[in-house]
């Protein structure tokens, strides 16, 4: 049994952090209603088709307008049977809807309310709108990333909306723990700029103990060396020595073992001190071999160290494969489409895609009808514009 199945989750969030969020509840049972305006989450277009089965599986789609009396109505029927509300939109614009906390919480003491938002809902930016690459910029995620003689640079992932995607699952969860133990809901207050913040920890210890920023090392480290990426005579290799005691394997793994006897390279303190002295002998040496050669000696002395590769290079590694990394779904009008699995792994509960993520609207008669709804009804209320069926779905006769 999944851990969260016969929990009913209301997903009104869009774009990448919230979904993300949704989609982890759903792989771990939760019944997850994706709620969409009419017009669908703005995010459906980008991405090459590719958002909606990477964010959005093992949900059920909604399409609802939350401005007409009718929509509303349908939505307070919904919260009085959910365990789960979850919305991202800039604060105050859900209760002016009429869907704040307050006023949920009073139909469903028992709810657990997860609020997205860029900056939090409190403080001097809580009416701005957040987005990844800008908080990115402004808790120095940016400015700590890139080449040293270059401008700063993006993560070219998303680590803040994953980040906050992760938190927002796990805050659900340990609500839904104390619901458990107490019988009332809470209010989950998550910014993306407080993800932003914890991403940079270990930099934020650092600056109070040395106030020093961070500086771009591009593929290297400003406090540990080496630990960077090598050109070798294949593929780029990244090592990352961390002690000393990896130091020395390293320089016995790459055929540079007289080294470990230079008092200029004898602690981290001192390889750091004499970087450049020190980095263009090891470029040497890896520059003369091959990245699998490498890796055939580095690897069982246990130095840290990994092939750099493309996205499509680690889809064929034997380990992902073994591990189930990544699912295949055949997605109508998009084909066979890959999507990273969740890396979760309970023994007892094993993850799988019980459901594609949903077409705008695909089940919206079906929820309707679960929350006393006639088909007559539908219907009215799709002609009225407060809901929207699939299209491909017929009007029930």
């Amino acid at each position: 049994m999944l851990p969260l199945q016969g929990i009913t989750v209301l997903d009104l969030t869009q774009v990448i952090a919230g979904p993300v969020a949704g989609q982890i509840l759903g792989d771990m049972g939760a019944d997850v209603i994706k709620v969409e305006p009419l017009e669908g989450d703005h995010f459906r277009p980008q991405m090459g088709g590719a958002w909606v089965p990477a964010m959005n599986r093992n949900k059920r789609g909604l399409a609802l307008d939350l401005k007409s009396e009718g929509g509303k109505q349908v939505m307070w029927r919904l919260v009085q049977r959910a365990d789960v509300f979850m919305e991202a939109f800039v604060p105050g614009v859900m209760t002016r809807l009429g869907f704040g906390y307050e006023a949920v919480s009073a139909v469903n003491p028992g709810i657990v309310y997860l609020s997205i938002s860029g900056y939090g809902q409190t403080g001097p930016y809580r009416n701005r709108a957040g987005y990844d690459p800008c908080i990115q910029a402004e808790t120095g995620i940016m400015e700590a990333t890139g080449h040293q003689d270059g401008p700063p640079a993006r993560v070219g992932a998303a680590p803040v909306d994953q980040g906050t995607g992760t938190y927002g699952a796990l805050g659900v969860a340990l609500a839904l723990l104390a619901r458990h133990r107490t019988g009332r809901g809470q209010h989950i207050d998550l910014a993306l700029y407080d993800v932003g913040v914890q991403l940079m920890s270990h930099w934020i210890t650092n600056y109070g103990r040395t106030g020093e920023d961070p500086q771009r090392m591009g593929m290297s480290h400003t406090l540990i060396v080496p630990l960077r990426t090598f050109a070798t005579q294949t593929q780029p290799l990244y090592v990352a020595c961390t002690n000393d005691a990896f130091w020395h394997k390293l320089l016995e793994g790459i055929g540079l073992a007289k080294l470990k006897a230079d008092p200029r390279f004898r602690t981290n303190a001192d390889r750091v001190a004499n970087r450049a002295v020190l980095e263009p002998m090891l470029e040497a040496a890896f520059a003369a071999q091959t990245c699998e050669e490498l890796l055939a000696r580095l690897i069982p002395a246990g130095v840290p160290c990994a092939p750099v590769k493309k996205v499509s290079d680690m889809l064929h590694d034997p380990h992902a494969i073994a591990r189930q990394s990544f699912v295949e779904m055949a997605y109508p009008g998009l084909g066979k489409v890959m999507a990273a699995n969740n890396p979760l792994r309970l023994s007892d509960a094993p993850v799988g895609v019980r459901r594609l993520g949903p077409h705008l609207g695909e089940h919206t008669r079906e929820i309707l009808r679960e929350v006393g709804y006639r088909d007559g009804e539908i219907d009215a209320l799709a002609k009225a514009h407060a809901v929207r069926l699939h299209e491909d779905e017929p009007a029930a006769s």
